[in-house]
């Protein structure tokens, strides 16, 4: 029987850091309690256990229990809670520990820890797993069970009544969840849209003046850190879809806790040091945050999913109209003046100048400054973005343009330190100010787009012509004096063509069409009495038609085969030669009997032509074959 004895303290050179590590990926305390009982709710990652050929499972025990409540807590008479993520790690099903292990390890548990859990969460568990808890349970006591709740995903997990947006969760939990689910949808949200394609891109802060959203201001905030910002190919690399749909839902839904980690670097924020407990970030590893690549490409969706491009379709004109030709040279006091707040003339709406102002150009600027590092020059970034621009109904036409938008993003991300901010009088000092957190709790999560926002926009989207009967309502007169029940006015003349511009008097009448039994009255030789000649008087004016040329009938197969001195052929075979070496008699009715017949092939030596005749039938003979 194993004895379980406690980890030693930090201090003592005994102390495994590589296995207390190890420990605080497995278990952790989450930031805030559960919103059910408000007690101190702990998870724990089965993807974070390690194979048991790398670790020795008995020395890594007494870490991962050691992170729970001490007994001096649970005495007082402090609870806690397990939540359990049960789905496997990205190297899939590792050699896990046999089942003797498992028993041992729960009878060692303390008494006083095991009877001050409250309740244990096991989400996403197999088979093998459920067997093993139930067995666990049934041998050390039938209390636990009890205490025990199988959820299959995150949606039975909000049908318990805790809630996602305050929970730690690993990213690789909420790829798992979202592959099972094969579709976008917030599990206790109503679908709602925070920051990706509102109707307000940048939301009003308490002060009355615009900020960034949350999203934009934690990616960049972590994307410019020191080690993220020398990325090498920072936006060029796209990161895995996957990660980028799951941080898109995590943002709509409102999480409260975002993961980002680029090596040894962790983007840290105050919702951290709320709630029972800290999680200690310097513990973490690189895979259980987000990537540098996944925070671009985040960046790189929210300005695609914009409901208004930067550059809508009705300024297309303008923008090949000025700076289409290679040869305009873009001055930086014309690039100011398309950016100025109160500009004269620009393409650029309000709201895109805003975005360009605040976020995107000080930005591409930034990247560009460390480009011996991550290799992005102006260029490349106008290259990664400039689809992000245009979004209108013809692809053909936004890929003629994308040509113009990346010139002017090109330019405007160079002059933008030296000319363009000194001229809209932005600095560095005040970018950074606003990727800082907000000091007001309202400013630092965004709010939910109203239903009536939304129900306008889909009605401006989605209405169209209307199609109105208009059999009752009546035409505009005078004597309506301009009401709201006037009818539409009449609809103009239908415009004739040349052939109809003459008048009805002038058309002449078609004339009547004739039966064929006129047509076969009147013999088409003699022309000069038939009714379809015009006449010469002019007295009838109608036009007449030339009867059709009678039908000839098909010509006899006795006539075919006869001599031409025989009978005489018909006109439509005068012209074709006829060779034949059958003697016919003088009595020939037609009809050819088989006996004159031959049974070979007959060709003449001067013209080469011949005919194949048919081959008598063979007599049958009476006589009977001998067996």
């Amino acid at each position: 029987m194993r004895t379980l004895l406690p980890p030693p303290p930090p201090s003592s050179p005994d102390y495994d850091q590589a296995l207390a590590s190890l420990a605080a990926r497995i278990l952790y305390p989450n930031p805030l309690p559960t919103t059910t009982t408000g007690l101190p709710l702990y998870v724990l990652s089965a993807a974070a256990f390690p194979s048991t050929t790398s670790v020795d499972y008995d020395a890594l025990v007494p870490y991962v229990l050691a992170r729970l409540p001490d007994q001096d807590s649970l005495i007082s008479g402090l609870e806690y809670e397990i939540l359990f993520f049960a789905h496997p790690g990205e190297d899939g099903k590792k050699k896990r520990p046999g089942w003797q292990w498992h028993v041992q390890t729960y009878q060692l548990l303390s008494r006083v820890l095991r009877k001050r859990l409250k309740r244990l969460w096991i989400v996403g568990a197999e088979k093998w797993i459920r067997v093993l808890v139930e067995g666990v349970m049934v041998i050390g006591g039938g209390k636990g069970r009890k205490k025990v709740v199988f959820v299959r995903g995150m949606r039975e997990l909000v049908d318990w009544g805790v809630s996602l947006e305050e929970l730690c969760v690993p990213p690789h939990v909420w790829e798992v969840e979202r592959k099972q689910r094969r579709r976008s949808l917030n599990e206790n949200g109503n679908g709602r849209r925070r920051c990706f394609g509102v109707g307000e891109p940048l939301p009003y802060g308490e002060s009355g003046e615009v900020r960034l959203p949350r999203v934009l201001r934690e990616t960049t905030a972590f994307l410019l850190m020191d080690e993220c910002v020398k990325t090498k190919g920072v936006f060029r690399i796209n990161a895995k879809a996957i990660d980028v749909e799951v941080l898109k839902e995590l943002y709509e839904r409102g999480q409260n806790f975002v993961v980002w980690q680029e090596k040894n670097t962790v983007l840290s924020f105050p919702h951290w040091k709320n709630g029972i407990g800290n999680v200690s970030l310097d513990e973490l590893e690189e895979k259980d945050g987000f990537d540098v690549h996944a925070a671009a490409g985040l960046i790189k969706l929210w300005y695609k999913e914009l409901r208004e491009p930067l550059c809508p379709l009705s300024c297309y004109q303008a923008m090949g109209k000025f700076y289409g030709t290679q040869s305009v040279e873009l001055e930086p006091w014309q690039l100011a003046d398309l950016l100025k707040a109160d500009a004269e003339w620009t393409f650029l709406s309000v709201t895109a100048r805003q975005i360009l102002r605040l976020h995107l150009l000080p930005l591409l600027s930034r990247v560009t400054t460390f480009g011996d590092w991550n290799q992005m020059s102006a260029y490349s970034l106008a290259v990664c973005f400039a689809p992000a621009f245009l979004k209108g109904p013809d692809i053909e036409e936004d890929m003629r343009m994308i040509g113009v938008v990346q010139k002017l993003l090109e330019a405007m991300v160079k002059n933008w330190e030296t000319h363009l901010a000194p001229a809209l009088g932005l600095n560095n000092a005040a970018f950074d100010e606003a990727l800082r957190l907000p000091e007001s709790v309202a400013d630092r999560e965004d709010v939910c787009e109203k239903d009536d926002q939304i129900t306008s926009w889909l009605e401006a989207q989605t209405n169209g012509i209307a199609l109105i009967d208009n059999d009752g309502i009546t035409a505009c007169s005078p004597d309506n004096d301009g009401e709201d029940n006037m009818g539409p006015p009449p609809l103009p003349p239908r415009p004739r063509t040349f052939s109809d511009s003459r008048s009805e008097e002038s058309r002449p009448a078609l004339p009547p069409r004739l039966r064929s039994s006129t047509i076969a009255e009147f013999p088409s030789s003699d022309a000069t009495s038939s009714p379809l000649s015009s006449p010469k008087d002019g007295s009838d004016s109608s036009v007449k038609r030339k009867p059709a040329p009678e039908v000839q009938p098909l010509p006899r197969y006795s006539m075919v085969i006869g001599p031409p001195s025989a009978q005489q052929l018909p006109a439509t075979l005068e012209h074709i030669p006829f060779y034949n070496s059958v003697e016919i008699p003088e009595d020939f009715d037609g009809l050819v009997p088989d006996a004159l017949l031959p049974d070979y092939e007959t060709i003449t030596e001067s013209s080469g032509r011949g005919v194949i005749p048919r081959k008598p039938v063979p007599e049958k003979s009476s006589a009977r074959k001998e067996p």
